[in-house]
């Protein structure tokens, strides 16, 4: 069986949070090569808008609620850099979850036709999961269809010591970036090394049992998570957490964390009755839902620095080459 990847993650934000990152001269300017861009699939109808940040082999999204065709839940993409292994995978998945999968052709638009562009192998979920998965399979002839006369090569004329042809993470992402004005040195932002997800039990049963049949495997988790990493990078004088007030942390059970090939994925259950999702009536950022945070490896950076975008939505980048995004909206202690 092939190696699964992560690809990219998509996160939900509230409209304010998305036009906070959305303003944000350091995030789109100096963290990421970033693009706001939207996305018609013709085939299907569907049509999405995100704020999109690319590293070298994989990326991150923030998806504009109002602007989306389907109801907000995060989801992690994952991806196969085998051709043709996406049947294979379909069935293996059906065998070990006994249940239906799903495998379509995605298209995308350029130039008034529409590209194929990867393959997708989707686990259907009940209408209000807080999260969703799939995973990837690009098509080999994208590249020589989109934007073509873009950096990396297309297929048949790579160069000497140049990356092979192939559907690897790093091409694709050469070519996103290429086509916004490729700026990866002097960017902050390399690659997401781990996700801490929070979920309710039925969903975290689901997604660990997807988890093995992918090959992680589960590990001992007796250091502190991402998200009390951040508590304690953020702590003032007195000892409290220095996040604003007003949403009520959820209270945490089980958690357990997956290696991958690539990446760790923590998984958390919550043990709250009342699991409220992270958008209110008012659509603001409720309760933790989904992605809780990320870590990724950036460059260094000679000062720790914090960047709040939202009740929900603080980015704390390390000096010693560590970043983490963090969900989680927390009350101070006392």
């Amino acid at each position: 069986m092939p190696n699964v990847y992560l690809n990219h993650l998509l996160v939900f934000v509230d409209m304010d949070t998305y036009r906070s990152i959305g303003a944000s001269g350091f995030l789109n300017e100096h963290f990421a090569c970033s693009e706001e861009r939207t996305t018609h699939d013709q085939a299907t109808g569907m049509s999405w808008t995100g704020r999109y940040y690319y590293g070298r082999q994989t990326y991150f999204e923030f998806m504009n609620p109002d602007k989306t065709s389907w109801a907000p839940r995060d989801a992690l993409a994952f991806s196969i850099e085998t051709e043709g292994g996406s049947e294979a995978l379909a069935r293996r998945l059906e065998q070990g979850l006994d249940r239906e999968i799903r495998l379509f052709k995605r298209n995308r638009r350029f130039q008034k036709r529409d590209i194929p562009w990867f393959w997708t192998v989707e686990i259907p979920r009940k209408d209000d999961a807080r999260l969703i998965s799939w995973v990837m399979e690009y098509d080999l002839g994208f590249l020589d269809n989109w934007a073509p006369d873009l950096p990396p090569g297309t297929e048949g004329t790579e160069t000497a010591g140049a990356e092979p042809a192939g559907i690897t993470r790093s091409r694709f992402l050469t070519r996103y970036r290429s086509a916004i004005g490729d700026d990866l040195p002097n960017r902050l932002f390399r690659d997401i090394t781990s996700v801490t997800v929070t979920l309710p039990p039925d969903e975290a049963d689901s997604l660990e049992a997807e988890l093995r049949i992918y090959g992680y495997v589960a590990m001992e988790t007796d250091g502190p998570s991402d998200l009390e990493a951040v508590n304690a990078a953020n702590s003032d004088s007195a000892g409290s957490a220095a996040y604003p007030t007003g949403a009520e942390p959820a209270v945490l059970g089980k958690r357990v964390k997956y290696q991958g090939p690539d990446f760790d994925i923590v998984v958390e259950r919550s043990s709250q009755d009342d699991y409220r999702p992270r958008f209110g009536d008012s659509g603001s950022i409720g309760g933790a839902c989904g992605i809780s945070a990320f870590t990724m490896k950036t460059q260094r950076v000679s000062v720790t620095t914090t960047h709040t975008f939202g009740p929900a939505c603080r980015l704390t980048i390390h000096k010693t080459g560590k970043a983490i995004w963090s969900f989680r909206p927390q009350d101070r202690p006392g």
